[in-house]
């Protein structure tokens, strides 16, 4: 009988700002390493299973596993939710099955992970090759060859070991083309109003920028010594193209959801891939993460109308703050109002792009009344929604600290980039005073920007707008209530399904 590799991403919470029909992605990661599996080996069945998209909770879960019972698992977990994959580990191990971590967080805190015993490898950076290499060195049953598979870490005895890095995959036209048939693709946005039949893609791997705060750009960094650098890959326009025609032609797929942590990075690539979707007629909303002073660029080459043209209709910028000072602080680019100049644009010249922009607080020298100026300043410009988010000490960042892990992974739960209103603490008190802004802050821009969102032409602008302005209020109320009463913050929504 044929060893079973299985993908699992289990049971976990909702981002409260997330509607229940788009807050699931399909994990694209899983599908591509699952295909390089499959072409490597013959002899294993190669299965990934999305609990959260099929609303299976940990009883379930556990049936199943215990039914199919995988020679070996794969995790890949977000800080705030590494709980969750160290409790699907523990599933794993009892089932006797060999368990993989890697992604952003179990890749940087490898040495916190395997000390708990519940995971046996952690796959640094990109996991395409390492995952076949690995497999192979699993099935020699042989330490010393793991030794021999880069970009990995495993316990020896009593030590962690740290393989050599692995060179970054160089033309990821080359990547194996992921196995959405092992997804239950017709499950993604499937009861979404305005992300309805949801597919991810990237466009690249990696970035130009190394700020501070951010692990993205080092999971996809090139090794330089004991350190990472930025470097960016991009995939060309007519394999991104093939990828297109793969999801909406036979998955059906017709909002497009962009992966990567700044998708216009590329100079020449979004421009070129929307005038081939245009030219086939193919305009399908999309969204993606994008950064400010690139988004001028592309208007003066193009390349930005080109892509609205398309269907890019939903923009998410990392403004971060306003003062040059800090954000050179933060190794932060867009150092002359780029952010403040973008959205200006976009508001006149493409008035359907709802925009969405990210503030950082909690920075050194913070005060609450530091935080009620930057909450004024962010409404300067015009924009659909705004999120304050705490400056978060996420392992792999300069931030972090080991004695921050408490053993079982319950601490990253404040790891959710979440207003936190309880305590004593800096944070804690700017949080408070940001969210009495949230209710009481009313400067003439913000009040013109959503009362201006309840009657905007374009109809998907107006129902995001509402749809987003309901959870913000029902956020702040709800943590406003939990304070009063002394209850638990955890500020994340299980879901009903989470136990079940």
């Amino acid at each position: 009988m044929k060893e079973t590799f299985l993908f699992l991403r289990p049971p976990r919470p909702l981002w409260p700002f997330n509607g229940p029909g788009s807050a699931f992605w399909p994990p694209l990661a899983f599908a591509s390493m699952g295909q390089a599996l499959r072409s490597a080996f013959s002899d294993l069945d190669v299965a990934i299973l999305d609990a959260p998209v099929l609303e299976m909770g940990w009883k379930s879960l556990a049936q199943e596993l215990r039914v199919r019972r995988p020679a070996y698992i794969g995790i890949g977990e977000e800080a705030v939710s590494c709980v969750e994959g160290l409790r699907a580990a523990k599933l794993g191990k009892e089932c006797g099955a060999t368990v993989i971590a890697g992604g952003c967080f179990f890749g940087n805190a490898a040495s916190e992970v395997l000390t708990t015993g519940l995971v046996d490898v952690v796959a640094h950076g990109e996991g395409e090759a390492t995952i076949v290499e690995l497999l192979k060195a699993l099935r020699d049953r042989s330490a010393e060859s793991l030794k021999r598979v880069r970009g990995i870490s495993f316990r020896g005895g009593e030590q962690v070991v740290r393989t050599e890095p692995r060179e970054l995959i160089a033309d990821l036209d080359t990547l194996p083309m992921p196995a959405y048939d092992l997804l239950p693709m017709e499950r993604y946005g499937a009861r979404s109003k305005n992300h309805a039949r949801l597919g991810a893609i990237e466009l690249g791997r990696g970035c130009h920028c190394s700020c501070e705060f951010c692990v993205l750009w080092r999971q996809m960094g090139k090794p330089r010594g004991n350190r990472v650098v930025p470097h960016l890959r991009v995939k060309s326009a007519e394999r991104l193209m093939e990828e297109i025609r793969l999801l909406m032609d036979r998955y059906g797929r017709r909002f497009l959801g962009w992966v990567d942590p700044c998708f216009n990075a590329s100079e020449n690539i979004p421009g070129e891939l929307a005038g081939q979707l245009l030219r086939e007629g193919r305009r399908t909303p999309q969204s993606a993460w994008v950064r400010a002073d690139y988004l001028l660029r592309d208007e003066a080459s193009g390349a930005l109308e080109r892509c609205v043209e398309a269907g890019l209709c939903e923009m998410y910028l990392g403004i971060e703050r306003v003062d040059q000072e800090q954000l050179a602080s933060l190794h932060k680019g867009n150092s002359h109002q780029e952010g403040e100049r973008s959205l200006w644009l976009l508001a006149r010249k493409y008035p359907q792009v709802f925009t969405v922009g990210s503030f950082i607080y909690n920075l050194p020298g913070d005060t609450p009344a530091v935080v009620r100026r930057l909450f004024r300043e962010a409404f300067r410009a015009p924009i659909d929604m705004t999120f304050f988010i705490p400056l978060t000490p996420l392992p792999g960042t300069p931030y972090w600290r080991r004695e921050l892990w408490d053993g079982t992974g319950e601490v990253m739960r404040e790891h959710d980039f979440l207003l936190h209103f309880r305590g004593e603490g800096l944070k804690a008190k700017l949080s408070r005073t940001l969210i009495f802004c949230y209710w009481l802050s009313w400067p003439w821009e913000r009040l013109k920007r959503v009362l201006g969102s309840f009657v905007a032409r374009d109809a998907r602008r107006r129902s995001i707008s509402r749809r987003n302005i309901a959870r913000l209020n029902w956020y702040v109320a709800r943590a406003i209530g939990k304070a009063l009463m002394g209850r638990s913050e955890f500020a994340m929504n299980l879901p009903s399904w989470y136990d079940s």
